[in-house]
């Protein structure tokens, strides 16, 4: 018997274990606002709309901070230490990534969803029809 196909099933096993560990402990799952407050982890999701009119941004610090209302309807304060997107006075929804620290929300990396954008994109391209 050859032992080569067993040990290429073996060490494919193997990789595969790893390959699946990997991917679950660098998953960061999103999270609302009362499960972030409960958590330590400092790499979770937390999608919402921003809260009209808090948006307060400090280009020297590279600061930004503005409150974030989760599909529950709980608010939080959002500290973004890092590049602030385009366009930002016209964002809506955002996913900031990030934890919470002393009660606000640290985050490292916002993603963000612009609908004026997309609606534009597709009203012209019903009008094309």
């Amino acid at each position: 018997m050859k032992k080569g196909p067993i040990f290429t099933a073996i060490f494919t096993v193997i990789a595969l274990c790893a390959v699946v560990t990997a991917f679950v402990t660098q998953a960061s799952p999103y999270v609302t606002i009362a499960q972030a407050k409960q958590s330590a982890d400092m790499q979770l999701h937390l999608a919402g709309d921003v809260v009209p009119d808090s948006l307060h941004n400090d280009p020297m610090k590279h600061l930004l901070s503005f409150k974030i209302k989760d599909m529950k309807g709980e608010e939080i304060l959002v500290q973004h230490n890092g590049e602030v997107p385009a366009e930002l006075d016209q964002v809506k929804k955002v996913v900031a990534i990030g934890g919470v620290k002393d009660g606000q929300f640290m985050s490292s990396k916002l993603l963000v969803k612009c609908p004026s954008k997309y609606e534009a994109e597709k009203n012209k391209a019903g009008k094309d029809n």
